[in-house]
């Protein structure tokens, strides 16, 4: 998926400066086509348009227009990401990508749904013992360094801990 720059763009003047003078005024539309070369990237067009990223910033916030154009830049950059999200998820040639980029989508989209990490739960055990922690889940199901189940399990639930 290619994504096409506007038509009317205006060329990017050359400066003869390394620094535009602050008594020269920003052009709208030459800051519209230095947004869209850096597809939304404010501290990239600055650099085009040798001002500080600051001075830019401020120009586009006063602006609806320009708002409007740097979001529909970003908006274009978005899409192509997502096209490339959806290749590596179908890349039947590469496993590793295909896994890799599922694990990033469920871990953002897919959180709503129970993916991802969550920071409200979760296990913490300090083994300064040196043995091997083995987990048992309520299901039998043991995780550990042992396939075999260990001789005594401990019920850590907090009701029972306590």
């Amino acid at each position: 998926m290619t994504t096409e720059f506007p038509q009317d763009l205006i060329p990017l003047p050359t400066a003869p400066y390394p620094e535009r003078p602050v008594s020269e005024p920003l052009v709208p539309e030459e800051c519209r086509t230095a947004i869209w070369l850096v597809r939304g990237n404010i501290t990239e067009a600055a650099k085009l348009l040798k001002v500080t990223s600051l001075r830019l910033r401020q120009f586009v916030n006063k602006s609806p227009y320009l708002l409007s154009e740097m979001q529909e830049a970003k908006d274009q950059l978005t899409d192509i990401a997502e096209t490339v999200v959806y290749e590596a998820l179908t890349d039947e040639d590469d496993k590793g990508r295909k896994d890799t980029m599922a694990r990033f989508v469920l871990g953002s989209q897919g959180r709503n749904r129970g993916w991802g990490h969550s920071s409200s739960a979760g296990v913490n055990i300090k083994n300064s013992g040196g043995g091997t922690i083995v987990v048992q889940w309520a299901d039998g199901t043991v995780f550990g360094d042992s396939e075999e189940k260990p001789p005594d399990t401990i019920d850590i639930t907090p009701e029972k801990v306590a």
